[in-house]
């Protein structure tokens, strides 16, 4: 900032010359007016800087790329016994796998990648349209493949002209990751029969022989409906490599749209059926339903015909390729269906099979997460042995709003799950704002729930198919060392079991990293990693930026802190903070003369255990305790750390019955 003021300085100088050179009488004025022009900017730039920090679960960049991250499909490419990621880019037109760090690598450092297929050049025609990948072993090798979707573009020097469905035939990479992949081409049945956007592998007639299941949408040129598919494998391995010999069969030839093809034995037959949520944006409203395939019986002939259609639901508020869950919900041994919608849950309760009947159950969502949704995924989040709700957002009209949860899970209160006892929890707020392109925003599409440190609870791996950080403006301001730049594949690193586990010093003290909280209200607080010498992995910042007055302590909600306390007492509050000599990027504000305290609540209706934290230290970390100690009972305890002022900085929460704690 000290460099750009100098260099603003000059410039002011050169103008001053200019205007006189020229004769310029007036050059007071316009000196005047640059000088506000630039100032205001500041402001307006310091105001963009310090707009809040929307992840409240650690969050780690997996691939750190341009945008168009369109697909996550999992799978051990390099036999280590890991998960590795295939992802194609729509925009750069690259297939490319995220290799798992593995057991002595870091998983919260940017994975190591490899480009399986680029087109070359990428222009005049070169380009494809990659919709989705998928890996999966079709050759019979032992090594992984990549079957890939692709769609019809009007720009086929940007996103290509060529749809069908193609084939990486993948080398062993036990040893070397640098091994090149081959590219097999397009299945020939495929080419130009629709514009695909989904493919999965899945051994359909049971021969042992890997099949292709794919799903499209209409060709905008020649109008053909990509359907739902089967790509019948060769049965003899050495004819698998010989595309010729690959033969599609319609399970549904009219379909409008199909993406996120779900299998589940849905009559219990003993055979997988198909399960499919079909909207998308050019699918009419009276198309819109949730429908299922029924098998006609694995290796039988009737499964190369046309597959019986049963209607589950038929709404037309689907947008944007809904995605489908199967879970055992209310554990009744019958395998429940699931989906968003912009305002609620749909649970399909399976109630009988014979006939297949549901029960539509409609959860009302938490206004946080009432938006255009996609991504739906069942598992247990927070290890108590009931089944949640994992649920991801995507943009309207280009943006995702700060007030909406991009990505939330949901818990049920009780012993069974019902309509209306689901409980809400953000794990990242929506960024706000619009990415560079006006039509393209924060776009949350595909997610794999598993344990990526290998911690014992369920981490959530996404790819936001349309990342925003940088708005096409400025450049993030996340400290490498705290959260992602550009990233398209990123990890949520679940912890919700460490924030029960306060580090117990002796028997009367309690401590907590201050971005360990339990619940972010309102993104009031913003996670930095600016100051050095802080605790843990970071610290968090009230962000507080144009309204430098002091806040009461009920006008923010702010964090939400929980701990476990062993040794029932009174106790005394101690926080490490820093008051920032000259905060934010404004030289004419924020220069820490309102950035000095901070509100700790324990009990809102007891003015005792309402605390307000004031220090005059600048630019170093520093401990400050409340003037007055609190009674607190054995068992879990919950308070709120609130804004006061903007700037104030809260790195450690120390709880202590000494009341001369010193670190």
């Amino acid at each position: 900032m000290v460099l750009l003021i100098l260099i603003i300085k000059l410039f002011l100088k050169r103008l001053k010359y200019w205007c006189l050179n020229f004769k310029i009488m007036n050059y007071k004025k316009i000196y005047l007016i640059f000088c506000s022009i630039f100032f205001i900017s500041l402001v307006v730039f310091s105001n963009i800087q310090v707009s809040a920090n929307s992840f409240c679960w650690p969050t780690h960049t997996i691939d750190s790329r341009f945008r168009g991250a369109n697909s996550l499909s999992p799978g051990d490419v390099n036999h280590d016994g890991y998960i590795d990621y295939v992802t194609n880019y729509e925009f750069d037109q690259k297939y490319v796998i995220s290799i798992h760090p593995g057991k002595n690598g870091n998983v919260k450092k940017s994975w190591e990648t490899m480009t399986v297929w680029e087109p070359s050049p990428p222009y005049f025609g070169k380009g494809v349209n990659p919709e989705n990948a998928a890996f999966g072993d079709f050759d019979g090798d032992g090594n992984l493949d990549i079957v890939a979707a692709q769609g019809f573009s009007r720009v086929p020097w940007w996103e290509g002209n060529n749809p069908g469905i193609r084939i990486f035939w993948g080398p062993d990479l036990k040893d070397n990751l640098k091994d090149p992949w081959i590219d097999a081409g397009l299945i020939p049945e495929t080419v130009d029969k629709g514009h695909y956007i989904f493919v999965t592998a899945f051994d359909v007639n049971g021969d042992g022989a890997l099949d292709i299941v794919g799903g499209g949408r209409i060709h905008a040129k020649n109008k053909l409906k990509g359907g739902v598919i089967w790509i019948e494998a060769p049965i003899s391995v050495s004819e698998r490599r010989n595309l010729d010999k690959w033969t599609v069969h319609s399970i549904d030839p009219d379909q409008f749209s199909a993406h996120g093809l779900v299998f589940s034995d849905i009559d219990c037959d003993n055979d997988n059926d198909i399960i499919l949520a079909n909207a998308d944006w050019d699918t009419p409203e009276e198309e819109e339903k949730i429908i299922w395939y029924e098998n006609p019986g694995t290796g039988t002939d009737e499964q190369k015909k046309p597959w019986p259609i049963h209607l589950i639901y038929h709404g037309s508020e689907f947008f944007a390729k809904p995605q489908i869950a199967v879970a055992d919900l209310d554990e009744d041994g019958f395998e429940d269906i699931l989906t968003q919608t912009k305002k609620y849950i749909y649970w399909f309760k399976k109630i009988s099979i014979d006939p297949v009947v549901f029960e539509r159950i409609v959860i009302e969502k938490d206004e946080v997460a009432k938006w255009l949704s996609r991504t739906i995924k069942v598992a247990d989040i927070n290890s108590d042995g009931k089944l949640d709700i994992i649920g991801m957002l995507i943009h309207e009209d280009s943006v995702l709003p700060k007030s909406k949860s991009a990505v939330f899970w949901m818990e049920y209160i009780g012993d069974t799950p019902k309509a209306d006892n689901w409980v809400t929890h953000v794990i990242k707020w929506g960024c706000g704002k619009a990415s560079m392109w006006p039509m393209f925003g924060e776009k949350w599409d595909q997610a794999e729930i598993v344990d990526v440190d290998l911690d014992g609870d369920l981490d959530i791996i996404a790819n936001c198919e349309e990342w925003w950080e940088d708005g096409g403006k400025i450049r993030p301001f996340w400290n490498k060392r705290i959260g992602p730049g550009l990233v398209c594949i990123v990890w949520f690193e679940n912890i919700l079991d460490e924030l029960l586990k306060i580090n117990n010093e002796g028997d009367n003290e309690c401590r907590i990293e201050a971005e360990n909280f339990t619940i972010d209200y309102d993104s009031t607080w913003l996670k930095r990693g600016n100051y050095l010498d802080f605790n843990g992995n970071g610290y968090m910042q009230d962000y507080n930026v144009l309204k430098i007055r002091d806040k009461k302590y009920d006008e923010t909600k702010g964090l939400e802190y929980k701990i476990n306390i062993s040794n029932p007492g009174k106790y005394y509050v101690y926080l490490r903070c820093f008051v920032p000599k000259n905060w934010g990027w404004n030289p004419l504000f924020f220069k820490g003369l309102n950035s000095n305290s901070a509100w700790i609540v324990f009990n809102e209706s007891n003015s005792k255990y309402i605390m307000n934290f004031k220090a005059n230290i600048n630019n170093k970390w520093f401990w400050v305790r409340s003037d007055n100690c609190i009674q607190l009972n054995k068992d879990i305890q919950t308070f709120y750390l609130r804004n006061c002022e903007g700037g104030f900085a809260v790195d450690t929460i120390v709880l202590s019955k000494n009341p001369t704690f010193i670190e």
